[in-house]
């Protein structure tokens, strides 16, 4: 699973604003020793999951789509792979 979490991270497509903010937050959130944001929880597919279906929504231009969420989902997946790859 530690490839595969990296493999699907550098293999995403996203807006290089929203890819920015979200590792600038993911080092943020390692400076303080926090895995992840509040308000974030679940497994791993299913972070990776949320975050395919707001990606969808981005793309679509739904008024349900969170830039916020986007970044906090964005943010976890990085310090998860950041953490798996020290291990």
């Amino acid at each position: 699973m530690k490839n595969n979490l990296r493999s699907e991270l550098n293999d995403l497509r996203r807006p290089a604003l929203l890819l920015k903010a979200a590792r600038f937050g993911a080092a943020a959130l390692m400076r303080a020793g926090r895995a992840r944001p509040a308000g974030v929880q679940g497994s791993l597919s299913r972070l990776l999951s949320e975050e395919a279906e707001l990606d969808e929504k981005r793309r679509d231009g739904e008024a349900g789509y969170s830039p916020r969420r986007h970044i906090e989902l964005l943010m976890t997946l990085l310090v998860e792979a950041q953490e798996r790859q020290a291990v």
